[in-house]
């Protein structure tokens, strides 16, 4: 993979190549401007091409940039100048990071946890953003950012379309593992809203009034936990790790030992440290070539 990210850094242009980037996104990730500028046809191509090998590289070693490449992806067929620029904000945050590791170790197979949650209408057509990441220790084994297929009506309804949307991985982890020959005691999905919470409980609220296509979707769910494949409980939501992969927080307020415990590593050390030196420098040459 370091060969990917060298590549993919040394072909952001170089007026896009300079400014702080601690996060791969900012608040206004997914704001469109539709009176904004279109990119030339020889820039467009630039950002389907590198967008299609950060879409390789966060699937496999960066989850941390998913967030941003969710929306990338969407963006590839018309970009406009502001989608370059958000374009440039995360190669220049994968420049600064580009010696982080992923790091995955299996302390206990026999529990899976994992975390889901959904920023509700956050896209320009209002639809929701859904984010989920597992992990059987440390280091996020499987992880998705993605823009939510349906409209919903409240960020209750986000939250169970954000579950079901992760359902046939939740399942088929489990059903995999089990597999393997080995013996899954917890599978375990968190999220912060209680209100979503599905319990037994709540049966009766949803099958009076609800569609009938969100009662599938709960009623799949409780379907589940009944039959004790898995099961939902309520974690803080300052400590919420799939915020990350959700435009409510697009990399702030996460604390660093669930960022290290969920997704890469952020220890530094020399060789890292010789990484970063060398990618300034490289930049400075850049930057004088360009000026003289």
């Amino acid at each position: 993979m370091p060969t990917l990210v060298n590549e993919i850094i040394a072909q952001l242009p170089l007026s896009l190549s300079f400014g702080p980037s601690a996060t791969p996104a900012g608040n206004h990730l997914f704001v469109v401007d539709k009176n904004a500028q279109k990119l030339s046809q020889t820039n467009s191509d630039l950002l389907h091409r590198m967008t299609t090998q950060l879409l390789y590289l966060c699937k496999r070693a960066r989850p941390d940039l998913q967030t941003a490449v969710a929306f990338l992806t969407t963006r590839v067929v018309a970009p406009d100048c502001d989608d370059i620029k958000k374009l440039g904000r995360c190669v220049r945050y994968l420049r600064r990071t580009a010696h982080l590791p992923l790091v995955l170790e299996a302390n206990c197979v026999s529990n899976i946890r994992w975390w889901v949650d959904a920023s509700y209408a956050v896209h320009p057509d209002m639809r929701s953003h859904t984010g989920a990441t597992m992990t059987l220790g440390k280091g996020s084994v499987y992880s998705m950012s993605t823009r939510q297929k349906i409209n919903t009506r409240s960020s209750t309804e986000a939250e169970l379309v954000g579950v079901n949307d992760a359902m046939s991985i939740i399942l088929w982890t489990r059903h995999f593992l089990e597999a393997q020959g080995h013996t899954v005691r917890e599978n375990v999905v968190y999220q912060d809203n209680e209100s979503a919470i599905v319990g037994k409980e709540r049966a009766a609220i949803y099958e009076t009034n609800s569609p009938s296509r969100r009662m599938i979707r709960y009623f799949f769910v409780t379907d589940n936990i009944h039959r004790g494949k898995m099961s939902i409980e309520y974690y803080p939501t300052g400590d919420m790790v799939a915020d990350y992969f959700t435009y409510l927080q697009c990399g702030y307020g996460i604390p660093d030992s669930h960022f290290t415990e969920v997704l890469v590593a952020r220890e530094h050390d020399q060789d890292a440290l010789l990484q970063m030196l060398t990618a300034m420098i490289k930049s400075v040459i850049r930057l004088i070539s360009f000026l003289s």
